[in-house]
């Protein structure tokens, strides 16, 4: 078993440190087997039962509900970290004097608790990444600067910064009002096309709206 733990080791081993390496440079896709956070979806009481009495047996829920917590977590990434865990705990259990049948079920928990911790890490940064996207259609209703003069009457964009999410950020603006020029203050009242704001002088009535 030392030989298969070991050849474990290397293959999960090497490629798991080429994704480290490849996604520091920003090279790294993502490889999913299962799409990430199925469990999301996953409604027990949603399938139809063959008695036709629309209730399942709690056992066989209880089994469904595991199996697909566990195909949930399956990516390329869980896979190859808990198939390099694997094989490095085995040979450390049988290093340690530990009979085969012990080794193998350290280097089994070793591997799902690996495949378990990456997903839940991946999870987590995905969630990081998706509160930390900024959408313009929060800018509607705040209070902007001209960064570059805004047209009159639509007759052209000019630039504004505003702060979003806390975050200052620079869009094309247009305005159906007089030119405004740099540093003139004015508020957001619409998204009007691609990365495209709605803007009017800060001192005239709001009439927020999306196009």
């Amino acid at each position: 078993m030392d030989q298969f733990y070991l050849l474990c080791a290397v293959i999960g081993g090497t490629i798991f440190t080429g994704q480290f390496v490849f996604s520091l440079i920003g090279l790294s896709g993502d490889h999913d087997f299962a799409g990430d956070g199925g469990s999301d979806h996953f409604d027990a009481g949603g399938h139809d039962d063959a008695t036709g009495d629309g209730h399942h047996d709690a056992g066989a829920v209880g089994h469904d509900s595991a199996l697909w917590w566990f195909l949930s977590v399956l990516s390329f990434r869980t896979v190859i970290a808990g198939l390099t865990f694997f094989g490095l705990a085995g040979l450390a259990a049988e290093a340690s004097g530990a009979r085969p049948a012990g080794a193998f079920v350290i280097a089994a928990a070793a591997g799902l608790a690996a495949l378990y911790l990456v997903a839940w890490g991946m999870r987590a940064m995905s969630r990081l990444r998706s509160d930390g996207t900024v959408r313009i259609q929060n800018a509607v209703g705040a209070s902007a600067t001209v960064y570059l003069t805004v047209p009159a009457r639509r007759s052209g964009k000019g630039k504004i910064t505003v702060t979003v999410q806390n975050r200052t950020m620079e869009y094309e603006a247009e305005t159906e009002f007089d030119l405004l020029p740099t540093g003139t203050m004015v508020q957001v009242v619409g998204v009007v096309g691609n990365e495209i704001l709605e803007v009017i002088p800060a001192s005239e009535p709001a009439r927020t709206h999306h196009v």
